[in-house]
């Protein structure tokens, strides 16, 4: 089964004023705020991945599983600092 893709650009539409949602619907806790450390994301950035995962050691996992590769380059996180 092939996973579905999305182009790493979405196109561009105007932005739709949301006139139904009620001020106690936008405060009650149907999201939040997260920060790298409770909500970390490794995504694989070789051509056409794109998939998402909880912990490098995941996304290693998946890279030589699925591309055979152990390639450490072209992860999107925001986990750690970018390589000077």
């Amino acid at each position: 089964m092939q996973q579905p893709s999305l182009p790493s650009v979405l196109p561009s539409s105007p932005a739709v004023q949301d006139a139904t949602a009620t001020p106690e619907q936008l405060e009650s806790t149907l999201a939040r705020v997260t920060t790298p450390a409770e909500t970390p994301i490794f995504i694989c950035a070789f051509e056409r991945c794109n998939r998402l995962f909880p912990s490098r050691d995941r996304l290693m996992f998946h890279r030589k599983r699925d591309h055979d590769s152990e390639d450490q380059g072209d992860v999107i996180t925001w986990n750690e600092d970018a390589p000077a």
